[in-house]
């Protein structure tokens, strides 16, 4: 069975739709005092430390606040070649595909708060799955799992009552790898300490910088 690449499949940053989100946040009203988070719910765009990036829900218990990410990518190569079947030589074209979901959970706690500033630290695990298919036909699919663990602080800036940006570091863990290889992140490979063997209990790097935005109601 081919391994998987050691590649990280092409997907979007939060890098545009953040500076979007800015300058419309920046023709809103000026915010007020310390913001209150208490029953507030938010729906945005988030990248953790372990590189997981999509949607993000959050939804906030007085300081506590609870935020589930889910995303995934999908990225098409053409391949082709030649192989012996049957005792003729054949010739194959289609595309390799490899597909990566993400999911994580993070518990958050605002441990200060300043005039719309409020600076946190927290938690996370997160769990990434890669799936590859191929165009030759002799190939089986292939397939990786790994779960990981963060560590963060950052602060959200609230531009309006209703929309903040966030900025944190955090401390990747590598918990858990499959025989695959690393999956974390939308692809194997997707982290410089990566390895086709994997390893338990690495470091990714010693800190990775994330951001993200949220529209509160």
């Amino acid at each position: 069975m081919p391994g998987l690449p050691k590649v990280t499949p092409a997907a979007p940053t939060l890098a545009p739709a953040l500076a979007l989100a800015v300058a419309l946040a920046a023709l809103a009203p000026a915010p007020a005092a310390a913001k209150d988070m208490g029953g507030r719910f938010g729906v945005g765009g988030q990248q953790n430390s372990l590189g997981q990036r999509g949607v993000s829900v959050k939804y906030w218990v007085g300081h506590l606040g609870f935020d589930l990410i889910f995303g995934g990518s999908t990225v098409d190569t053409k391949a082709e070649g030649d192989i012996v079947e049957d005792g003729e030589n054949q010739h194959y074209e289609g595309e390799d595909t490899v597909t990566g979901l993400d999911s994580a959970m993070r518990v958050i706690f605002n441990a200060a708060r300043a005039k719309d500033v409020n600076m946190f630290v927290g938690g996370g695990l997160g769990l990434g799955h890669v799936t590859q298919s191929f165009a030759n036909p002799q190939a089986d699919e292939a397939s990786a799992t790994e779960v990981g663990l963060e560590l963060f602080l950052g602060a959200e800036y609230f531009l309006s009552n209703h929309f903040a940006v966030q900025a944190e570091v955090g401390v990747p863990m590598r918990l858990s790898i499959g025989e695959d290889g690393p999956a974390l992140g939308g692809g194997a490979g997707g982290h410089p300490a990566a390895t086709a063997e994997g390893q338990a209990f690495g470091f990714f790097v010693p800190t990775t910088w994330a951001a993200g935005f949220h529209f509160y109601f």
